[in-house]
Order: C-alpha cells, then structure tokens, then sequence
C-alpha cells in the first residue's frame, strides 16, 4: 500500500473511472437501455427502450419492436402532456415508389397502443421523428444514433386501420440517443469509486496513528 500512499484523490477518481469505462465496454453485445430525448419550441421529452427487443416486420419497408419502450413523456405546454411506462418504437421508411402518399423519409416512431396508454385511453398516441430519406441506410433495426435534428408530428387519437387521426403538433426538434445505466450497474459503478476512496482513508488512518 506504499505506492497507493502517493496518489493524490484526483488521481484515484480518475483510476475510479478508467475502471467505470472499463465496466461499461464489457462486452457490448449484451442488452443495453437507451433514451431517446428530444427538445423543440414548447416541446420537450424522452422515451427509453430496449435495443433488444425482438423486432416483427410489417412490411420490407417497417418493424415493429412491441413493449420494447419502458417509459416515455412528450410535454406539449398548453396542448397536454403525454406520459406512461410502455410503449413500442417502430422504424419506417415510407416511400412513395411503394404507393404510398407522404413524403420520402426515415422515420422513428414511438407508438402507445390504446391498450397501452395511461390513463387508459379508446385511441392509440403516435409520435414521428422525421429524418431525410436515407438516415438510416434502409435499414429498419432499431435505432442506437440518430441525427440532431428531426420533424416531429403527434397524433393522440389514432384509431387504426380507420384513422390516424388528427395532427396535434408538428414541429422541428432536436433529438439525441443516450445509452443509460442498466438497474444493477450503477450500485457497481459506485462500488468501485468509493472503494478506492475508503483504501486512501484507512491507509491515512494507520499513517496518523503511526
């Protein structure tokens, strides 16, 4: 424990978090929760998911990751606000080539069927992000990156395959996906940290008492 004595606690906090980045880049095939969060003029909000969640395709061009979200809040100001613990990310690519009407783009979208929603709700809410066609290479796996920007569109009362209802919002927002800590990890994380620190402390302990 000599050469522990000539560290300063600086230097161990930064030993403290090589081992943390350490910990967080073992093996990174395993599960791992991110949060996509976004933020516009009078908007703001999150949705966190799975990027394990099993993926069911509803067309070439779409995927479905059902009860793959944990929890999400899309804060509308004065248009209301929408929150809850499950939800479904689905990734699309409409094209016009395939018949369809809308615009060409790369969309994220964060779907809560009715049976989903909280309260409890006859309407499904849906949320598109928007990018430029080819962000996501056409590819509908679900998404870990994501460009800065995107237009968001909500629609609060869809009633499919009937309607999708009426366009609450539709704005520019800035958007960003984060990995977060898994449950378990953090306690960990701490652990390591204060470790280092409690070595330092007993060892200036025995030194004082010498």
């Amino acid at each position: 424990m000599a050469l522990f004595d000539k560290f300063s606690l600086p230097v161990i906090s930064s030993a403290a978090a090589f081992l943390i980045s350490i910990i967080l880049n073992i093996d990174t095939a395993q599960a791992a929760l991110y949060r996509f969060s976004f933020e516009g003029e009078g908007v703001n909000g999150y949705f966190t998911y799975d990027d394990t969640a099993i993926g069911t395709p509803d067309s070439p061009k779409s995927t479905l990751y059902f009860e793959g979200g944990y929890d999400y809040k899309f804060d509308l100001g004065e248009k209301g606000v929408f929150q809850g613990t499950v939800g479904n990310p689905i990734v699309f690519l409409p094209r016009q080539e395939d018949g369809l009407t809308s615009p060409d783009t790369d969309d994220f979208i964060w779907e809560v069927r009715a049976s989903q929603r909280q309260p409890a709700s006859e309407f499904a809410l849906l949320n598109y992000f928007h990018y430029p066609k080819g962000t996501f290479g056409e590819s509908t796996a679900i998404r870990t990156t994501v460009p800065s920007t995107a237009i968001l569109d909500v629609y609060p009362n869809a009633d499919f395959p009937n309607s999708i209802g009426n366009l609450l919002y539709t704005g520019t927002v800035q958007t960003r996906i984060e990995r977060v800590f898994e449950p378990g990890m953090l306690p960990a994380l701490l652990g390591v940290g204060a470790y280092f620190i409690f070595c330092r402390r007993q060892r200036q302990g025995k030194l004082i008492d010498i």
